[in-house]
């Protein structure tokens, strides 16, 4: 929530091998009453071969309550395919809440997120993504090269929807002090590792 505070994570495949790497820098931070709001910049770098995406979300944190956005959560790789010449994105989503002092038993909100991709008024691919079922399971503590966190590790379920292709699976993320990810992994249907992505730098 500081101006200036940079987050790096990187990506990986069910491999374990690196795909493209995010930077998460805040780039404003306001004050209002009981209410801090926030705006993030995210940047996916997929290497030299590649141009680099952004997409901005906001965060807010009323009362211990963290409110954030869900293009955070989406799959901005998949997003950056989409980043063509004469193309427009008009995005709709609800905000995930992580209440402070959130502790194993509790159940979250279920957020979605609807992103459709337009050239002048014609849209040529939707894409849809939901997370439901959101559940802290245990504290756990998490390493990687950003260094050694005590998280809270919450399970949820997910549904993808890009144009005719439908994907189900579950997930497992680690928090930090509630709201900072640490690691974010993607199984699917049938409980095999997708991909997963985790914090690598704090600058």
């Amino acid at each position: 929530m500081k101006k200036g505070a940079i987050l790096e994570y990187t990506d990986y495949n069910k491999k374990g091998k690196q795909q493209s790497t995010t930077i998460h820098e805040t780039l404003s931070s306001s004050k209002q009453n009981k209410n801090t709001n926030a705006t993030i910049k995210a940047t996916v770098d997929k290497g030299k071969n590649h141009e680099k995406f952004s997409a901005e979300y906001n965060v807010t944190c009323t009362n211990g309550l963290f409110q954030i956005d869900m293009l955070r959560f989406f799959n901005l790789d998949k997003l950056s395919e989409q980043n063509k010449n004469n193309l427009s994105l008009k995005i709709d989503g609800d905000v995930l809440e992580f209440p402070s002092g959130m502790k194993p038993g509790d159940e979250l909100n279920d957020g979605a997120i609807s992103i459709k991709v337009n050239s002048n008024s014609f849209t040529l691919v939707t894409m849809n993504f939901t997370v439901f079922n959101r559940e802290i399971i245990g504290e756990e503590k998490i390493t990687t090269s950003a260094g050694t966190y005590h998280c809270k590790k919450v399970t949820f379920d997910f549904e993808s929807k890009f144009g005719f292709l439908n994907i189900k699976g579950t997930g497992i993320e680690w928090y930090y002090n509630d709201v900072m990810i640490i690691r974010s992994e993607s199984y699917n249907k049938k409980g095999k590792l997708i991909g997963y992505h985790e914090l690598t730098k704090i600058q």
